[in-house]
């Protein structure tokens, strides 16, 4: 009797086991770690927006929310400035973040795939005289985002004074207002601000254009959850091939579109 209540106990506990294994997300089977997988994602706007009272928005929140439901693996996003996410995820304390691609970011973390090509912008008033190169705004105050790398032909330039802003919002109206001659920024963030800030697209005008950087997936190297960077690699790439990716990125330029916008067709390097 005793032997059959032991063989009875543990039968239910292996069914018990079982049940869970079948309620788990097929993408999770197998995974070192159950806990939820940890996110972190800048609060740099637009690519992440996190104010008081308010759920978190902004383009990386939307591709973290598509990513979740492509794998349906639990997952939970942290909002943090871009250098503590570069920290936290280095150091394991999240598991997944979206960098731009660098030296380092390869070298200390592990890359999921891509995600983004960013452009950079130099706009300025509409009834600006158009221009071939940097070396054409020398002497001339150029906004930029405080803290932004917007790469070589603007970076290494020494002929602009570099006027820093703290946001897209206040280069934008600063440029308005004939406070700065011309504003650098991303594609995104560009038109992000002139949508939200309903700036008519006749008064600007691009004078440059020139690739940017761009963004990947990474995981952590410490993360317990190295087991599910090929189910984020695969989702990442339903996520193109679908369309969900470019249709979260080009929203704004679709916009732009909608207005009569005269996008630049060439990338000048």
């Amino acid at each position: 009797m005793r032997l059959f209540l032991l063989l009875f106990l543990c039968w239910g506990w292996i069914g018990n086991v079982w049940a869970a294994d079948a309620s788990y997300p097929e993408s999770l089977k197998g995974s070192s770690s159950t806990q939820p997988v940890k996110f972190a994602t800048t609060t740099i706007t637009p690519w992440g927006i996190s104010e008081p009272g308010q759920a978190p928005s902004g383009l990386l929140v939307s591709v973290m929310d598509s990513l979740q439901s492509t794998t349906g693996i639990a997952a939970n996003n942290q909002m943090m400035p871009y250098p503590r996410v570069i920290y936290s995820l280095f150091s394991g304390a999240v598991d997944l973040a979206v960098l731009f691609d660098s030296p380092e970011s390869r070298q200390s973390a592990l890359r999921v795939g891509h995600i983004v090509d960013t452009r950079i912008l130099i706009i300025a008033l509409a009834d600006r005289p158009a221009i071939s190169s940097m070396k054409d705004l020398a002497g001339q105050n150029v906004g930029h985002m405080r803290g932004s790398k917007y790469g070589p032909v603007f970076d290494e330039d020494d002929v602009i004074r570099r006027i820093p802003v703290n946001s897209m919002y206040q280069g934008i109206a600063m440029l308005l207002r004939n406070r700065l001659y011309a504003m650098a920024g991303t594609d995104q963030a560009v038109y992000w601000a002139m949508e939200k800030m309903q700036v008519d697209p006749a008064r600007l005008t691009v004078l440059l254009d020139f690739k940017g950087a761009s963004g990947s997936l990474y995981m952590s190297k410490h993360s317990p959850h190295k087991d599910l960077l090929p189910v984020y690699a695969e989702a990442l790439e339903q996520l193109h091939q679908n369309g969900s990716l470019s249709e979260i990125f080009d929203r704004n330029y679709q916009w732009s579109r909608q207005q009569d916008r005269i996008l630049p067709d060439t990338a000048q390097q």
